[in-house]
């Protein structure tokens, strides 16, 4: 299945597919995605996510995406309710990180991923 597809449809059309068109239920669709695939097809997300804003090891992607979208001084929980201009710029960045995300992937590889994340958070995560 051509995941991009899927979510370039979630985030064009997310009534077609069920969703209401926030930041909760894309975030659980690609979940729900990254589950019918074994949790393999968001290997290296979170680390991918972490690398790019240099800090978050701890965090979730879906919290790591949250910090992407909304302005650092303004960082919540990814549980926080997200004003209505926050939900929408959450789900775009969402959707666009996705795609960023497997071409770095399908371009360098996972292991490229993984060894940029070990070079930067490596003490801070191994014990």
């Amino acid at each position: 299945m051509d995941y991009e597809e899927v979510f370039s449809l979630a985030h064009e059309r997310p009534r077609m597919l069920g969703l209401d068109g926030s930041y909760a239920a894309a975030a659980a669709f690609v979940n729900g995605c990254d589950a019918g695939n074994a949790w393999r097809l968001l290997d290296g997300f979170s680390e991918w996510l972490a690398v790019e804003l240099g800090e978050g090891a701890n965090l979730s992607w879906q919290a790591l995406v949250i910090r992407h979208a909304v302005s650092v001084g303004r960082w919540r929980s990814p549980s926080a309710r997200l004003s209505d201009a926050e939900n929408s710029v959450a789900v775009d960045t969402l959707f666009r990180l996705l795609r960023e995300f497997l071409n770095v992937r399908n371009k360098d590889g996972l292991a490229k991923i993984f060894v940029r994340y070990s070079a930067l958070f490596g003490d801070r995560v191994a014990g």
